[in-house]
C-alpha cells in the first residue's frame, strides 16, 4: 500500500522472509519418537495445520516439542507413583531425579510451545500466516508502472 501511496521507503522495510511450503495433511511422525509422543505430534501437527503454521522446515521443532511433552507426562506419573521425596538406603532423603527431569522438559516444551503460539502471550504474537489476498488495483499498478 505504501507503494502505491508513494510513501515507501526502503529503510523501513523487512527483508524478504523466507517462505517455506505449508503442509496440508499430517506427516508420519519420526521414528525416534516414543508411542506418547507420536500421539502428541499429530495432535499438535493437526492444531498447526489448522492455523497454517506446519512447514516441511519446523516439524523437527514439533517433533522435539511433542517428545518434551511426553517426557513431562512420564515425569509427573513416575512422581505420583514415587513422589517427590525419595528416601535412600542410608536413612537420608532425596529429591526424585525426576522432578527435576519434568521440570526440564516443562520449560523446554514452553519454548518451543511459544513460538507457535500455543499459549496466551505468544499467540498475540504469531497471529494469523493466511497469504494476502491479490489486489486487484496492485495489479494494474504493476502491470503498467514496470
Amino acid at each position: 500500500m505504501k507503494k502505491l501511496n508513494g510513501t515507501l521507503r526502503k529503510d523501513r522495510v523487512k527483508a524478504q522472509e523466507v517462505k517455506f511450503e505449508k503442509i496440508k495433511e499430517i506427516p508420519k511422525p519420526e521414528a525416534w519418537l516414543d508411542t506418547k509422543a507420536k500421539k502428541r505430534f499429530k495432535q499438535f501437527a493437526e492444531l498447526l495445520i489448522q492455523k497454517g503454521l506446519l512447514t516441511e522446515a519446523n516439524l523437527p521443532l514439533v517433533a522435539i516439542m511433542a517428545q518434551e511433552y511426553a517426557t513431562y507426562e512420564e515425569a509427573t506419573k513416575n512422581l505420583k507413583k514415587d513422589g517427590k521425596v525419595l528416601k535412600l538406603s542410608s536413612g537420608y532423603k532425596q529429591q526424585s531425579p525426576w522432578l527435576s527431569i519434568r521440570n526440564s522438559a516443562f520449560k523446554n516444551y514452553r519454548e518451543i510451545a511459544g513460538l507457535f503460539g500455543f499459549d496466551p502471550i505468544s499467540t498475540q504474537k504469531v497471529g494469523k500466516t493466511e497469504e494476502p489476498k491479490e489486489d486487484d488495483f496492485a495489479k494494474l499498478y504493476e502491470k503498467y508502472n514496470r
